[in-house]
């Protein structure tokens, strides 16, 4: 079912509105008083509510999409293929991700 709140408030030029280039010309000047007023709206919005900053450049280790877990612990990701028999899981204390090495 429609919204009926924001349906009543839509314009659309009626056939008569189009039908010479004065009335044309004074329809385009509605419609574009239309369009600047909501970008002086949105405008306006944007100054009151800035983007939030964050702290960080990036996410926290571990909660990347590629970060994984082993019994959950997060490990960096590794390439399968370039990992050798007998590697060891070694804790790195300056990012807090464990790492095969």
């Amino acid at each position: 079912m429609p919204n009926r709140q924001f349906e009543d408030s839509r314009w659309f030029p009626t056939r008569n509105q189009l039908e010479n280039p004065d009335k044309l010309m004074s329809t385009l000047r509605q419609v574009l008083q239309q369009h600047y007023a909501l970008v002086d709206q949105f405008d306006a919005y944007r100054k009151a509510h800035p983007p939030a900053q964050s702290s960080t450049s990036g996410p926290p280790p571990g909660s990347g999409p590629t970060d994984s877990m082993l019994c959950g612990l997060f490990v960096t990701p590794v390439d399968v293929e370039t990992l050798a028999d007998g590697a060891t899981l070694k804790f790195v204390k300056k990012n807090g991700n464990f790492t095969f090495s």
